[in-house]
């Protein structure tokens, strides 16, 4: 399945509240960290983090859920299982059940955007040697990516039925500054700095005028696995 851009939305406004799911991991901690200051935060997980508006929430909760996206614009959609290695039992709370309640919580709550954090592994099962570009179909390499590409599905949905914007990142090998991934071989090629990942997040909160959209999020790298072309012509 091509996923593509649609007509812009009417009435684009300024960014309200924004929401950030999976708060209190190392994505989301960071991201917190950066936009500080940028937007009206409110974050949820199922461990606090330090900061002001916390709303204690699991993806299996429809009710938290629904509290969390109380007077939200965007929600970065960052919490499930993140393991590789985790079976369909383990990753079905959060990501498949748990992707469906917070989109079904955003939607009713009037929720403009959501960002889903989705992942390389929706497509990690194409050969090595392929560039793969955003309007590629899905490929998965393992499970988790099947729930990645789940989401993707799930957004494109609630966009395109439910009139809402999404905006569905593929995350690369994702590392902190001064640090490499792990030394796996999906890794090769596919290098996200965290100032990076947490521009392309930005931008993807900010642009104006997207329905739907996926979007490959690398570093700018020689030979990278994921095209970013689009990613350049979308966010800047």
């Amino acid at each position: 399945m091509v996923f593509t851009l649609s007509a812009p939305l009417p009435g684009d406004a300024a960014v309200g509240r924004v929401l950030v799911t999976g708060a209190a991991g190392r994505i989301g901690s960071g991201f917190l960290r950066h936009v500080a200051g940028r937007y009206v935060l409110r974050a949820t997980d199922v461990r606090p983090v330090d900061i002001e508006d916390f709303v204690l929430a699991d993806l299996g909760d429809p009710a938290a859920l629904a509290r969390a996206c109380e007077d939200v614009d965007t929600v970065v959609h960052l919490g499930a299982n993140p393991s590789l290695l985790a079976d369909w039992d383990s990753l079905l709370p959060a990501n498949i059940v748990g992707t469906h309640n917070l989109f079904a919580a955003a939607s009713e709550a009037g929720v403009r955007r959501v960002v889903f954090a989705s992942s390389v592994h929706a497509v990690s099962g194409y050969p090595a040697g392929k560039q793969v570009s955003a309007a590629d179909p899905v490929n998965p390499g393992n499970l988790y990516g099947v729930t990645k590409a789940f989401g993707e599905a799930l957004g494109r949905y609630y966009a395109e039925q439910r009139g809402m914007s999404v905006i569905a990142l593929r995350i690369g090998a994702f590392h902190t500054e001064g640090t490499t991934p792990e030394p796996e071989p999906y890794n090769d090629f596919l290098h996200l700095l965290e100032t990076d990942l947490y521009r392309i997040i930005v931008r993807a909160i900010d642009v104006r005028g997207v329905q739907y959209a996926v979007v490959n999020a690398i570093s700018d790298q020689l030979g990278g696995r994921l095209d970013i072309t689009g990613t350049r012509e979308l966010l800047g």
